[in-house]
């Protein structure tokens, strides 16, 4: 039986990998040239070995890896030297793409797509069935290309330069598919061509997966069809365990990888053995921080292949945590996961978790469309998470991306269970445990309304929300519908536990003073990140929630209905242990 190869390519940012995923998931077989590209060069492959002759030590990265992007600095500005990468390059990766080609061809593939940058330009497509070209507007493909490899403006217009014109590419088209940067119009382009590559030869969708090989050569060559695989990031967050624990009871067939740093894999993997099912959930030992997770290569490639979603609730939680800290997680593994979904081939979903609280200082409504709206912010936490939503907004226009934005996480509503007490629970703490019987004084007035949600609806509303079928490209509000005022919610708890009420308040200027005073302002970096939530009187839109959610029984409990479960979970936690010192967590990472 003949294959018929066809070639995928276009200019640089100009969407032909999100072309490739809609190929793929209408069961096409696609090969992609960039992930040949990084086998041929890992340690120990003659290329490497040529490549550090060529272009000196300097390529390589601390860990012996090729440094693809200083690599690509060098090769984008020189021709001779992008000459000499392919010399080197090329030839290996065509006798890895045939080798790709032959098993598709052996499981009875009638067409093989072949995504690749320079079909063009080295005129590989003229042995090709057909080419498709992917064209998008130079302004889009430049604001793409800056703000996805966070290039300078220079050196986007430098890597646009080194590439064939459009017109080149296009005069060499078999099939255009137009790309505006709107998702909806280019699965529709991308129906078209498919459509008529069918017309011209036959159907696009595999009849069966490749016979089977090593793990690795699975992953490889046969990771883009399969069943569904979901990467959750996170652990050992309260969020992230439930919603591991969500997807293994929930989901059919599941398929976990859970992405922890190595300090934590012991207690990660102890967590999994617990649970029912944990043979489907598989632990990576990486960091999103770092260059691809901080996984090998192998690990990388094979996890981009065999990726379908991606539950990205990593980040920094703690509301006064510093600058530096927040941005490199919040933002830095933000932007990392966002690279990791343009890599994976099968990706239906990604389900990135930000906060309500990147509305900042915004008064009055704050709807589930709203980001930049020119509102400050009051700490570090709120900024960067407002910064990384706003990076995923741009990843929008090309992937499919849902925002769960939550307010701010209390314990579960049956059990009182949650795995930190800050935010809210400074004052909870304080207020449930105050032996003395004098009446504490609120910080500030605390008339605004305090948006708590518990942590079991949070995690059981985003997994409905997400799998909403037109979930993709909204946001979504998981808040209470009718919170309580600030002092109501802790005179309740007073109440509850049977010590005094709060009376009167220190304001909110006068708090913030003593919060800040040397000796005390380590200390109170939480207590003062929390202080003008008392005063900050916002309503949080939940439309697109309410419309998802409808015709199930998932429904946010009002707080007065589960507040005395938290207060018993907090007294009895007290009495059984003294609480850690701030310093002890002042800067939680919950990052995976």
């Amino acid at each position: 039986m003949t294959v018929h190869v066809i070639g995928l390519t276009g200019g640089i940012a100009s969407g032909k990998t999100t072309v490739a995923r809609l190929l793929a998931n209408r069961g096409a077989p696609v090969i992609d040239a960039d992930v040949l590209a990084r086998q041929v060069v890992e340690p120990g492959q003659p290329a490497l070995a040529e490549l550090v002759a060529r272009f000196g030590a300097a390529i390589l990265a601390p860990d012996g890896r090729l440094d693809r992007k200083r690599l690509g600095a060098i090769a984008f500005a020189d021709p001779a030297a992008r000459a000499d990468l392919g010399r080197i390059t090329h030839p290996r990766i065509a006798a890895a793409s045939a080798a790709a080609i032959a098993t598709w061809a052996d499981a009875g593939a009638n067409v093989v797509f072949y995504e690749a940058a320079l079909l063009v330009e080295n005129r590989a497509y003229s042995h090709l069935a057909g080419l498709i070209v992917v064209a998008t507007p130079p302004e889009v493909q430049y604001a793409r290309l800056v703000e996805r490899d966070r290039l300078s403006p220079d050196d986007a217009r430098a890597r646009i330069a080194a590439q064939a014109p459009l017109a080149d590419k296009l005069a060499a088209a078999t099939w255009v598919i137009e790309n505006t940067g709107d998702l909806a119009a280019l699965e529709g382009e991308v129906a078209r061509v498919a459509g008529a590559i069918e017309a011209a030869f036959g159907p696009i969708r595999v009849p069966r997966l490749p016979r089977a090989e090593s793990a690795a050569g699975a992953s490889a060559r046969a990771g883009r069809i399969g069943r569904p695989a979901t990467l959750v990031t996170g652990f050992p967050a309260g969020t992230a365990k439930r919603m591991i624990q969500q997807l293994l009871a929930a989901e059919p067939e599941p398929r976990l990888y859970v992405l922890v740093r190595e300090a934590l894999a012991a207690d990660a993997a102890s967590f999994l053995a617990e649970l029912p099912d944990a043979t489907q959930a598989e632990l990576l030992v990486g960091d999103i921080c770092d260059m691809d997770l901080g996984l090998s290569s192998a690990e990388y490639r094979g996890l981009s292949r065999e990726l379908t979603w991606i539950h990205h609730l990593a980040g920094v939680y703690f509301m006064g945590t510093d600058e530096a800290t927040a941005q490199r997680v919040n933002v830095v593994g933000t932007r990392t996961v966002i690279e990791l979904a343009r890599d994976a081939g099968r990706l239906e979903r990604v389900v990135h978790w930000s906060t309500a609280l990147v509305s900042g200082d915004r008064k009055g409504t704050f709807t589930e469309e709203d980001l930049e709206v020119g509102q400050k912010f009051h700490n570090a936490y709120e900024r960067t998470k407002y910064d990384a939503e706003r990076l995923v907004r741009a990843a929008m226009r090309q992937l499919p991306i849902t925002v769960i934005r939550p307010g701010i996480i209390v314990g579960d509503s049956r059990t009182g269970e949650i795995d930190r007490l800050d935010g809210p629970y400074y004052l909870m703490v304080l207020i449930a445990t105050n032996a003395s019987g004098v009446r504490l004084p609120l910080l500030g007035r605390s008339n605004a309304p305090l948006h708590l949600v518990p942590i079991d609806y949070v995690v059981e509303a985003a997994w409905h929300v997400a799998r909403h079928e037109a979930s993709a490209g909204k946001t979504f509000h998981l808040v209470d519908p009718a919170p309580m005022s600030a002092r109501a919610v802790f005179e309740a708890v007073a109440e509850h536990a049977h010590t005094e009420k709060p009376r009167g308040h220190i304001p909110r200027q006068l708090a913030r003073a003593v919060l800040r005073t040397p000796g005390l302002s380590r200390l109170g970096r939480g207590p003062l990140a929390f202080v003008d939530m008392l005063d900050h009187t916002v309503h949080y839109d939940q439309t697109n929630t309410a419309a998802a959610l409808a015709g199930t029984a998932v429904r946010c409990p009002p707080i007065a209905d589960y507040l005395p479960v938290l207060v018993r979970y907090v007294v009895d936690l007290t009495r059984a242990a003294p609480p850690k010192p701030p310093e002890d967590v002042s800067d939680p990472l919950d990052e995976g």
